[in-house]
């Protein structure tokens, strides 16, 4: 299934504004998937590789249910998926991944299956936690993301210094738009779903 947005928007920062970015990937994002293995769609997405993904995405839960084994789940259309760097206490090492308590938690975890998705793709829903934000959101949003119009317009009007002081410039559906004017205008109207790209140029 191919997905597509109701608008694009690209954002050119000066700076790295991820901490602006915070709420929105807590919150959730989408992500257009064309592979079924979660391992594999983590190296691509997130610009890691295997090593990286083991050591750096601690926790790691698909449709609410811990996983132990990246490489033998896989994703499909419509699932969700959070991801978390280590976690303090007993909780942190209980949920963590392949951990030594992992087995407390045999009951919750979850089980691989046959996936659906394929070369036709889907869509997926994420949400990050504590230091992947800062470690792999950059390269999401440089790459793309799906956001909820909504959530967007929310965090403009909440984070509207990343418009006014961060932001060099911004194409609306590969129009020049004035960076500050995304926080005064209904540039939304009738869009649903937008595409947000955020790069950084550093001149």
């Amino acid at each position: 299934m191919k997905i597509s947005a109701d608008g694009r928007l690209k954002l050119h920062c000066k700076k790295n504004p991820i901490g602006a970015f915070f709420p929105l990937l807590q919150k959730g994002f989408f992500l257009e998937i064309t592979t079924a293995n979660l391992n594999d769609l983590l190296c691509q997405t997130c610009g890691m590789d295997p090593v990286e993904v083991k050591d750096r995405i601690q926790t790691v839960f698909l449709n609410g249910k811990p996983v132990d084994d990246l490489t033998t789940v896989n994703v499909q259309d419509g699932d969700c998926l959070a991801l978390s760097a280590a976690m303090p206490g007993l909780v942190g090492a209980t949920m963590r991944s392949g951990g030594v308590l992992a087995g407390f938690r045999h009951s919750i975890s979850h089980r691989p299956a046959a996936a659906r998705s394929g070369a036709q793709g889907g869509r997926l829903s994420m949400k990050l936690f504590n230091l992947l934000i800062k470690e792999i959101g950059p390269h999401l949003l440089q790459h793309g993301i799906l956001v909820d119009a909504e959530d967007l317009r929310t965090l403009f009007s909440s984070q509207s210094q990343i418009l006014e002081m961060d932001c060099l410039n911004a194409e609306l559906d590969a129009q020049p738009i004035r960076p500050e004017n995304l926080a005064r205008m209904d540039w939304m109207e009738n869009k649903a779903l937008i595409r947000l790209e955020v790069v950084v140029d550093r001149r």
